[in-house]
């Protein structure tokens, strides 16, 4: 399952992959959308709920904190009491500082690909039974645009280094290898080393072109999702500008009105 959020009032939603909701058998529409309908969630073999936020990359919202050790208190009759209380604060904050440093670098190690590569979010898991299966992507509270895509091993065959399935781009690329790799030299009339060294070129240019592809599909996404989060913020900061200003003018307001009642009541000065 692999999910890219291009738009939307917020760029979080919740990617859900349930089933099996009908038997592999199944070929008819209209009978596998009648059994989608009847398909009960809490009787299903295979659940996935996935938390997809684009919006909010800096937040992390399960962090692991250090537990902190358990400090004896300090006498204050003991005439080093100041200087230990002082290596204690210290202490305290040196031990925040690390706990910083690893939640960034977590941060960073986690939503790199995203940011900076615009990798998609990609989910990978092996389907409980052979079945149909259904997946959706829920906005959180608004409407989102995503590109959603659904790949299986059975299908297209391969996995990368990172366990995940192939996208169908690299499989014709292993496709057109192998059937360079079935010509032979003797079909194309020409000499063996030519042919061999041509063939190399070939499939140079052929992995080339996937990369640059490739590339240009991420900084797209990355383009856009920067766009999006950019918007945003500015939504955001303007929102907050005003909720400032009305919130300046209704203190002023009222200090004016407590100010004027105020002299109202007084006796007049001078007397």
């Amino acid at each position: 399952m692999s999910v890219f959020i291009l738009s939307g009032a917020e760029l979080k939603a919740t990617a859900r992959l349930e089933g099996p909701i009908a038997p592999a058998s199944v070929d008819d529409p209209e009978e596998l959308y009648n059994l989608e309908q009847k398909f009960i969630r809490h009787n299903a073999l295979m659940t996935v709920n996935e938390v997809v936020d684009f919006e909010h990359m800096n937040e992390s919202e399960d962090e692991e904190e250090e537990s902190s050790e358990d400090e004896e208190p300090i006498d204050p009759d003991d005439p080093d009491a100041d200087e230990k209380k002082r290596m204690r604060r210290q202490k305290n904050r040196e031990k925040f500082m690390e706990i910083k440093r690893k939640k960034e670098r977590k941060r960073i190690s986690q939503h790199k690909r995203i940011l900076k590569e615009g990798e998609p979010f990609i989910y990978t898991a092996k389907a409980a039974k052979a079945g149909w299966y259904r997946a959706c992507l829920e906005g959180t509270w608004n409407q989102v645009i995503a590109e959603f895509e659904m790949r299986k091993q059975s299908r297209l065959g391969h996995v990368d280094e990172e366990g995940h399935v192939i996208t169908w781009e690299m499989k014709d690329m292993l496709e057109e290898d192998e059937e360079l790799e079935k010509d032979t030299a003797s079909q194309e009339g020409i000499k063996d080393e030519d042919f061999q060294a041509t063939r190399e070129k070939v499939k140079e240019l052929r992995r080339l072109l996937n990369e640059i592809q490739g590339m240009q599909q991420k900084e797209r996404r990355r383009l856009a999702m920067h766009a999006e989060t950019n918007e945003h913020s500015h939504s955001r900061m303007v929102l907050s500008s005003l909720l400032e200003t009305l919130l300046f003018m209704a203190v002023t307001g009222y200090q004016v009105y407590t100010i004027r009642h105020w002299f109202s009541g007084a006796p007049a000065l001078g007397r």
